[in-house]
């Protein structure tokens, strides 16, 4: 039962990253606007305030790393519920991961105000690698 729930949230979450991907650009940017305003408060009530916009921008960023870094920890968990071997899990957490950055960047082509960037799939896929390679020193660590 339990590795089917983890199946099930690894589609979810990958359903997730794709819906976020279909939002019009301001509708994505009025989300990431609200977030970078309430942090600017943050950042002038502690010392010198960053410019909304660059704010928003490195918010968008960082916001690619962790949703495919949570991906990445999901699709782990799932495997090592299924019982997949090591070497296995390695390759379709590194496949997938890259899959579904290139799909994410692919769907924007089609939405209104987004754009594909390469760099973004970089991103994307920085998070699931780190991932990987946490569990990767974590396994040889136990040895």
């Amino acid at each position: 039962m339990k590795k089917f729930l983890w199946l099930l949230l690894l589609v979810l979450f990958a359903g997730f990253i794709f819906f976020n991907s279909s939002l019009p650009a301001e509708t994505s940017y009025k989300a990431s606007g609200l977030l970078a305003q309430w942090l600017d408060s943050l950042y002038a009530a502690i010392g010198d305030p960053m410019p909304v916009d660059r704010l928003e921008a490195r918010l968008r960023k960082l916001a690619h790393f962790v949703e495919f870094a949570v991906l990445a920890m999901i699709m782990v968990n799932t495997f090592i519920s299924w019982r997949v071997s090591n070497r296995v899990a390695s390759g379709y957490i590194l496949f997938l991961g890259l899959a579904v950055a290139v799909a994410d960047e692919y769907i924007q082509l089609s939405v209104p105000g987004r754009t594909a960037q390469v760099t973004d799939i970089v991103l994307d896929f920085c998070g699931v690698f780190i991932i990987w390679l946490c569990r990767e020193i974590w396994l040889w660590s136990k040895k």
